[in-house]
């Protein structure tokens, strides 16, 4: 199959866009965290927007977008952050699709809500896959554009013909990313509850964090009171489930993330509901988190609730 000509050229790639789909789970055995965007909601909304299946392949752009012109005149489609996006000096929302003609220039400003914007192109980025996905894994460099962040002069093709397609609704108010402020995260408590006392327990549910600039696709890490172990942070190496709260030896949570090392040996206080996960991808440096214990069965319920919220927009590509 011949190799279709660029739709995008990069002239300035950004604080870090890369490509990334839904990820890349089930080889976590081998080593090989999910990968795939930090917030999969927006990605998923981008993508809709654009008659694409939920799992094409998006850019994800974080704090500082890129600057891109369009080699060929085609629609592409914003979610998630509001980075002030503009197309030859037009303000651009998210949320909406565009068309795009040659020579066009896409830029982004200040951000003015959230961390990761996503722009998702006609049928999707065409990157190759690699074991099932076309997502970046940045730390481990594979996938995306040569297993990196997009530099200067990179070039994004699209699966499809960049001019066929047919814009959707756009995303109603209240699917948009909420604005700026605190965070309230629920988690499942374990598996190492036992490992902290129970002062500690209600230091992590009662207490205020922020998120600090040692944060990243990997994880984040937490600042805020210290959270008091029983019997030391150190557990025999296990794996590590996406969205774990980890409380090192320093007492600090980390929020292990799409990126994260498969195993680990900290002791781990909690699990992000996958409802809220993508909360986390959209929260900037100091962002103030507090966590919320509940019940497995209204974590299933959170992410019903989310799923039919978004399929009542428009539904997913069968």
């Amino acid at each position: 199959m011949a190799e279709s000509s660029p739709f995008i050229r990069v002239l300035q790639p950004g604080a870090q866009s890369s490509v990334q789909d839904l990820g890349r789970p089930g080889y976590q055995s081998l080593g090989i965290a999910e990968a795939g965007g930090m917030d999969c909601y927006s990605l998923v909304q981008a993508n809709r927007l654009l008659g694409n299946p939920d799992n094409a392949a998006a850019l994800e752009m974080t704090l500082v977008g890129p600057r891109l012109r369009f080699e060929r005149a085609g629609g592409f489609a914003l979610a998630g952050a509001d980075l002030s996006a503009q197309l030859d000096g037009e303000q651009l929302a998210p949320g909406r699709a565009y068309h795009a003609a040659a020579g066009q220039i896409l830029k982004f400003g200040p951000r003015r809500n959230g961390m990761r914007a996503y722009l998702a192109l006609v049928g999707g980025i065409d990157t190759p896959l690699v074991l099932g996905s076309r997502s970046t894994y940045i730390y481990a460099g594979f996938g995306g554009p040569a297993g990196r962040a997009l530099q200067k002069d990179d070039l994004l093709r699209c699966v499809s013909d960049p001019e066929n397609f047919r814009p959707t609704q756009d995303l109603p108010p209240d699917l948009l990313l909420p604005p700026d402020g605190a965070r309230v995260l629920r988690v499942i408590i374990g598996p190492q509850e036992e490992r902290f006392t129970s002062e500690g327990i209600a230091t992590f549910l009662k207490s205020t964090f922020k998120v600090t600039t040692e944060s990243n696709r990997m994880g984040y890490r937490l600042d805020g009171p210290r959270i008091e172990h029983s019997n030391g942070p150190i557990v025999v190496s296990e794996a590590t489930p996406l969205g774990a709260v980890q409380v090192p030896g320093q007492g600090r949570p980390v929020l292990l993330l799409r990126e994260r090392g498969t195993t680990g040996g900290y002791t781990k206080i909690a699990c992000i509901i996958s409802a809220d996960i993508d909360k986390v991808g959209q929260a900037p440096p100091g962002c103030e988190i507090s966590f919320q214990a509940v019940e497995l069965d209204q974590a299933h319920q959170a992410e019903r609730e989310r799923r039919l919220a978004l399929d009542a927009w428009i539904p997913p590509i069968k």
